[in-house]
């Protein structure tokens, strides 16, 4: 774990901590950032506005919230919540971390999100194959905003961290105090120990203390896979990675893992874990059928398969 970089490894079986370890000068109180893993939590969060009743539905165009985007190009007009859910919106989008010039970069640098998002282009026509992009997770950001009239930071702690019982306060990265727009995309800073409570959240169906947080039926239909158009068996199922050791099957902002399939078209089919993925091996693992969540955060992925790694440590308590 110390040689890959690992800060913190925490296991949970039926609601109880096997294994708390930290490493690297990391300790139980340290803040640690989430990166991509906040896309899964930006997904809870657009269950939570559509049972809400303050987003329509997963159906609903994007312009419904931002129209802004309709009159520069009518084009997005024909993308919808469920497109960006998936990453199959067709919008331009560079993902990519080793250049500045990338997208992805440009939107974790700048000072002002809302003009790059301003700027975004459409490359294709919505679901015609999965391009993943941080982009699209930064649209939902912004459609829970509007829709919800409530900064992102705040409506993540009035409507998640508070009510599961987090033992600390969070926080989410913005691109500047004057614009004060939050990386939806990226960036909640928190405790290991909290990251490892939302996934407990999700392992219990969105319940937690007596409480029902996120509704079950997103919790079950943002993890779920999907067939969709597609002119490969990868694009069809939102494969990642397909016929490698790191193929997953990206749902709405979260994978989920594969097992080995001999008689499918890509060789794997979907299996019962589901995690969050960000920068660097940060991981939230969910094995249900061990009862399971495992945590993993690192200053760096480092040599490790991460995903095969908590793998096998859930395996191993049956």
């Amino acid at each position: 774990m110390e040689r890959n970089g690992t800060v913190a490894i925490v296991v949970v079986k039926h609601g109880k901590i096997l294994l708390e370890r930290y490493y690297n000068g990391y300790r139980r109180d340290s803040m640690v950032t989430s990166f991509s893993v906040a896309k899964s939590v930006v997904s809870a969060l657009v269950g939570i506005a559509i049972r809400d009743g303050q987003i329509g539905s997963v159906d609903d165009p994007i312009t419904r919230y931002l129209p802004e985007l309709a009159n520069k190009d009518q084009r997005f007009t024909r993308i919808t919540i469920r497109n960006l859910l998936e990453m199959r919106s067709g919008i331009l989008f560079v993902e990519g971390y080793g250049s500045p010039w990338a997208d992805a970069s440009k939107f974790y640098l700048t000072a002002d999100l809302a003009t790059k998002l301003n700027g975004l282009t459409i490359e294709r026509a919505p679901d015609e194959r999965y391009h993943y992009s941080s982009g699209d997770t930064q649209l939902l950001g912004a459609i829970i905003q509007r829709a919800t009239g409530t900064p992102l930071p705040r409506y993540l702690q009035e409507q998640i961290w508070q009510p599961m019982g987090a033992a600390y306060d969070a926080s989410w990265s913005i691109d500047s105090l004057e614009s004060s727009q939050p990386k939806a995309f990226c960036c909640i800073n928190a405790r290991v120990l909290d990251f490892a409570r939302f996934g407990q959240l999700y392992l219990n169906d969105g319940r937690i203390n007596g409480r029902q947080i996120v509704p079950a039926d997103w919790v079950r239909q943002s993890t779920q896979v999907r067939e969709h158009p597609g002119d490969t068996p990868g694009s069809r199922w939102n494969v990642e990675a397909p016929n490698t050791r790191a193929a997953a099957y990206y749902a709405w902002q979260w994978r989920r893992a594969p097992v080995v399939d001999s008689g499918s078209e890509l060789g794997v089919k979907p299996g019962h874990d589901f995690y969050a993925e960000g920068h660097h091996g940060q991981f939230i693992y969910v094995a249900p059928a061990e009862d399971m969540v495992i945590v993993r955060i690192g200053l760096r992925y480092g040599n490790a398969w991460w995903p095969g790694v908590i793998r096998q440590i859930a395996r191993l308590n049956p």
